[in-house]
């Protein structure tokens, strides 16, 4: 099954019936944004809206004009202090924006310690990361109210809004599949739109991973997505809350009318 689903998201993607694009960014590979994405309505997700990524401390000066051409006005930042200390985003000169740190979670030292000593372990297994990365998923759901602030800006009046975390696959990668689900997209768009990160791996500097001990094949699998990951976090959702609507409507307080109103902002006919 996971073979002919990843079959179908290559067709999808080369034949342009899944549209969303990336921005095309050298210096951050998996920034890219929702607009073109049709939902279960027919309708269309406006381009120039909503967009994702994962860091983007190092951009070349072709990549700082397209960052100043999205027009984004609106930046939530996932990421914790520390992640943020090492490659803090870079803002262009003259760009106006509403910079909101919101961490999801803390990061957990024992966690972090777990998570190398998988990776440099001699008896290294892929089965080992992927059993750590459905942890980890399974972490943001007990945080899930720290998305907050990301639901709040969506819904004001004249926001562009930039989401990210250090990669933009998992911690944006969930908040990305809950905007969609409120968008009324069916599962499986939100599942590519997920899967889309690995298109960002083999354009990622994985070598100075090599400093920590780290192969760049493991590397790799770290900094990729299975479809595995989002689905613990939604099963997660779905066990604590009953559904994902219900989780929105009592952390986020995203009722149908809140609902309404975004679809009008996002979507068009």
């Amino acid at each position: 099954m996971k073979i002919i689903n990843s079959i179908l998201l290559l067709v999808l993607v080369s034949t342009g019936v899944f549209a969303q694009s990336n921005v095309g960014m050298q210096g951050s590979p998996n920034f890219r944004e929702l607009g073109g994405l049709i939902n279960k309505e027919g309708r269309t997700l406006k381009e120039g809206m909503l967009y994702r990524s994962g860091s983007f401390a190092d951009l070349k000066v072709d990549d700082a004009a397209l960052l100043r051409e999205t027009g984004i006005n609106t930046i939530i930042d996932f990421r914790s202090d520390s992640e943020i200390a090492r490659e803090p985003d870079f803002i262009p000169e003259g760009m106006q924006v509403n910079y909101l740190n919101a961490p999801i979670g803390s990061l957990d030292q024992k966690g972090m310690g777990k998570f190398m000593q998988v990776l440099t372990s001699p008896d290294f297994k892929e089965a080992d990361v992927e059993q750590l990365m459905i942890e980890a998923n399974l972490g943001f759901v007990d945080y899930i109210a720290d998305f907050k602030p990301l639901f709040d800006q969506v819904q004001a009046p004249e926001t562009v809004v930039l989401f990210h975390c250090t990669a933009g696959k998992d911690r944006t990668g969930l908040a990305s599949s809950l905007l969609l689900h409120i968008l009324d997209f069916d599962r499986s768009t939100i599942f590519q739109d997920f899967m889309l990160s690995n298109e960002a791996v083999s354009k990622l500097d994985l070598g100075k991973m090599k400093a920590y001990g780290i192969p760049e094949d493991r590397a790799a699998l770290v900094m990729g997505v299975k479809e595995s990951y989002l689905e613990s976090a939604w099963t997660a959702i779905e066990g604590k809350y009953g559904s994902i609507d219900k989780m929105l409507q009592q952390v986020f307080g995203i009722d149908a009318q809140a609902k309404a109103n975004l679809k009008a902002k996002y979507l068009v006919n």
